[in-house]
């Protein structure tokens, strides 16, 4: 099992969670979600040690942060199975970055969960009831998330254990061409030379 730590806010997480979709139903490649907040990550209380974060996001109310609501209400999606849990990340993915939703916003959320075939009534009871499971659990996975050292988002870890922050510029067309993509990335990260950045300049 694969795992990929992802963010909402974050448009090359979206690149990146569509490449495992495409990968799991063309080769059978099994991907485990977890959350990650770049919010958190990057807070200025946490600058003296970013994985040992003294702000933590799942503490905060929803109304000051840009992300919280989305990571929650995808925990919530997540009580109702790992399948409906991939459905709606990708549906709320594409629902702020391709329709341009406020990730702020309930509505928003309840969009993603009737495109993902979410049962709505027991999406919105978890959401609006489970708010301390929620935030708990979102506390762990982003504690999973600190002691792979993540620091960007989308974040793959192999079954290797080796993890590596992953963006690309442009989602491949086709299957051929998701696993062309993939396979490098597999080498880049196994080669000897221990690459650790590429990075094209601006």
């Amino acid at each position: 099992m694969i795992t990929v730590f992802f963010d909402f806010l974050c448009p090359f997480a979206w690149r990146g969670l569509e490449l495992a979709e495409m990968l799991r139903v063309g080769d059978g490649l099994g991907f485990e979600l977890l959350h990650f907040s770049l919010e958190q990550h990057n807070h200025p209380e946490n600058a003296q040690n970013r994985f040992e974060p003294v702000w933590w996001i799942h503490q905060q109310p929803t109304e000051q942060t840009r992300g919280l609501l989305a990571l929650l209400g995808s925990l919530a999606a997540k009580q109702q199975g790992p399948e409906c849990h991939r459905h709606f990340v990708l549906e709320l993915f594409r629902a702020h970055h391709r329709d341009k939703l406020p990730l702020q916003e309930v509505q928003t959320l309840k969009t993603a969960a009737e495109r993902a075939g979410l049962d709505l009534p027991r999406f919105e009871y978890d959401l609006q009831h489970n708010d301390a499971l929620l935030r708990e659990e979102l506390k762990e996975e982003i504690s999973d998330a600190c002691r792979v050292k993540a620091f960007g988002t989308p974040t793959f870890v192999l079954e290797t254990g080796d993890a590596a922050y992953f963006r690309f510029a442009q989602m491949p067309e086709t299957l051929e061409k998701a696993r062309a993509l993939w396979d490098l990335y597999g080498q880049v990260l196994n080669s000897e030379a221990r690459i650790e950045t590429i990075k094209r300049p601006r």
